[in-house]
């Protein structure tokens, strides 16, 4: 990924830190994964906060319900 494919999701995000001091920690490894987390991350916390306004409870596998 190129590092302004890199400042955009930065953006997205708003990672003002991270954009702040953007020269030093383009250089580094860890920022490719830290930002591919952070998106992950809030991907997961927006679907069980959604979930959760919904009031539909927790799915159950169609392997588990019980067909008696």
């Amino acid at each position: 990924m190129n590092p302004e494919q890199l400042r955009e999701r930065a953006k997205a995000l708003r990672l003002n830190g991270v954009l702040a001091h953007w020269s030093e920690v383009i250089v580094t490894d860890w920022l490719p994964k830290l930002i591919t987390w952070e998106e992950e991350e809030r991907t997961r916390r927006s679907l069980e906060r959604r979930l959760g306004e919904a009031r539909i409870g927790r799915f159950k596998p169609l392997a588990d319900y019980d067909w008696k």
